[in-house]
């Protein structure tokens, strides 16, 4: 049984959070490692690497770790050194093994040191090695069991990343705690008000939702057949879309899902998008962003893929304001030690709702002095 928190204006019982848990860095270290270290611990998509030797180092792991794909197929390795701990590799590309710059110590693609200048035999210390899972493509270090997660997944075509390439990661700060963004990010009540660009491309009154306990699906319509866009850069993406569609009706606008705690996939036309918040700080966070498009776009059709990221970051930097906004709200109930909670909207707010039921789930065990 939740331990849920009574509603400040009513006498509802609800599982919003309270003030604390977006300020409270006892509560930050509680989800990291009741939430994020038990997660499931995403780190980039095979089809970053198609090719045997190619490499991807994941900068938002400080350049930590590296996806190498090897003839034994793709595998996340340390990119330190074994000798003095230097960065072997930067970026992505392909190498036949993987050599070290400064003293050219040499690694195998799956990680086994090949050799060591003038030691008079090998050391035989290898690269370390995180083994993968991998679920429709995308790889996964951590605990959990994506597969069994994912087993009823409705939306799991949608998802479909054949044919696809990556076109570019983005990495975005904001100055707001982790779960205010998802919150925004789950939310379908804001967006008429707050994004008269995107407002003008879906229809919330066509809001259809899949839950699970690891994860929740919102699935929206499209406006109007994109007669009337909203912002002048939702025009060229509206015009994008419309070309590509060649006269086809369709039938939604986009589909957003939430892989708890904090893994993202977004459905567009002719765009899959995979995002990882990163809780940085209490009122920190981070967005790494991968946009994957079909080869034959990513290939010939730029205009596509600018008009697209335009309106992409339209939304997403006035889902910033609406963050900072947030949070700026919350510190000052906090500073004055004032909680307050609102009722939730349904059906616009339902994903909000079962994100915090998640949250007391999984932490009410091990926060119970942090408890209203």
């Amino acid at each position: 049984m939740l331990n849920l928190i009574n509603d400040s204006q009513s006498t509802q019982v609800t599982p919003q959070l309270p003030i604390n848990w977006y300020l409270d860095p006892q509560i930050l270290d509680l989800e990291q490692i009741f939430l994020f270290d038990q997660g499931p611990g995403y780190v980039g998509h095979e089809v970053m690497l198609p090719n045997v030797g190619d490499y991807y180092v994941l900068e938002w792991m400080n350049n930590a770790k590296v996806l190498v794909r090897s003839k034994k197929g793709i595998e996340l390795l340390s990119n330190v050194c074994r000798h003095r701990q230097s960065i072997l590799l930067k970026g992505r590309g392909n190498v036949k093994n993987i050599v070290c710059p400064v003293h050219q110590w040499t690694y195998s693609m799956d990680g086994k040191l090949l050799g060591a200048p003038h030691f008079p035999s090998n050391p035989c210390i290898d690269l370390g090695r995180t083994p993968l899972q991998n679920w429709n493509g995308l790889l996964f270090s951590g605990k959990r069991n994506v597969a069994q997660d994912m087993i009823n997944l409705g939306a799991l075509m949608d998802f479909d990343f054949s044919g696809y390439v990556l076109e570019r990661v983005q990495i975005k700060e904001y100055a707001c705690n982790w779960k205010t963004y998802i919150e925004v990010f789950l939310e379908d009540y804001h967006i008429e008000s707050c994004h008269p660009g995107l407002s003008n491309f879906v229809n919330t009154s066509e809001l259809a939702w899949e839950f699970n306990d690891r994860y929740s699906v919102q699935t929206v319509g499209v406006k109007h057949a994109l007669i009337a866009p909203g912002t002048e850069i939702y025009a060229k993406w509206h015009k994008q879309v419309l070309r590509q569609v060649n006269g086809k009706t369709l039938t939604r606008g986009a589909i957003w899902m939430l892989y708890y705690p904090n893994i993202m996939l977004e459905w567009y036309p002719h765009v899959l998008i995979v995002s990882t918040l990163l809780a940085t700080g209490v009122e920190r966070c981070t967005n790494v962003v991968e946009f994957y498009y079909p080869e034959e776009i990513a290939l010939f059709e730029r205009e596509f893929i600018k008009a697209e990221q335009a309106a992409y970051y339209e939304t997403a930097n006035e889902d910033d304001i609406i963050c900072k906004s947030m949070t700026a709200g919350r510190r000052a109930l906090y500073e004055q030690n004032i909680n307050e909670t609102g009722p939730y909207q349904s059906p616009l707010e339902d994903g909000v709702v079962h994100f915090h039921e998640y949250l007391w789930r999984e932490l009410r065990l091990h926060a119970p002095k942090l408890k209203p």
